[in-house]
């Protein structure tokens, strides 16, 4: 019975000083990608979120298809609007990320950063190769520190 006790403090106390991997550090960047769907689902099936610049309201699904622990790298890409995020996904993240596209002809996609919309885009082409261009709602700034923390989690995901 002690020793059941102990292993339980063990666990609490590693638990607390490195983090849960349930919730990210505070400093860790989140990126999530969500499904458009039907606004006619019920409120529990959906969210709705407005996207920046344009106002556009859509209906999303509330858990999000990809995910930062999905990206195998990032970098800034150039665009005549400022700095895009190019993103390249690891093999699961590919084969999703064509899987989507696929099933989503038509249909927005929705890219969130630290959970703010920041881009839709409309699918109008199956993805195969892995990579998709952000072009959203942030400043070259925070892009950069967007790559810099999911070049980060790439790094420590591929250990």
């Amino acid at each position: 019975m002690q020793t059941l006790k102990t292993a339980s403090c063990v666990a609490l106390v590693s638990v607390v000083f490195s983090g849960c991997a349930l919730f990210p550090k505070r400093d860790e960047t989140t990126l999530q990608i969500h499904e458009q769907v039907s606004s006619a689902l019920p409120a529990e099936n959906t969210l709705t979120v407005v996207i920046p610049k344009t106002d556009l309201k859509l209906a999303v699904a509330p858990y999000a298809t990809l995910s930062q622990k999905d990206v195998l790298s990032a970098e800034l890409y150039a665009t005549a609007g400022g700095e895009a995020i190019l993103l390249r996904f690891d093999v699961h993240g590919s084969i999703v990320l064509d899987e989507m596209t696929t099933r989503n002809r038509g249909q927005y996609l929705v890219t969130f950063i630290n959970n703010r919309p920041v881009a839709a885009w409309i699918v109008n082409q199956r993805i195969l190769n892995g990579q998709l261009l952000v072009e959203g709602d942030f400043t070259d700034e925070e892009a950069k520190q967007v790559v810099d923390s999911l070049n980060k989690i790439s790094k420590a995901n591929r250990r």
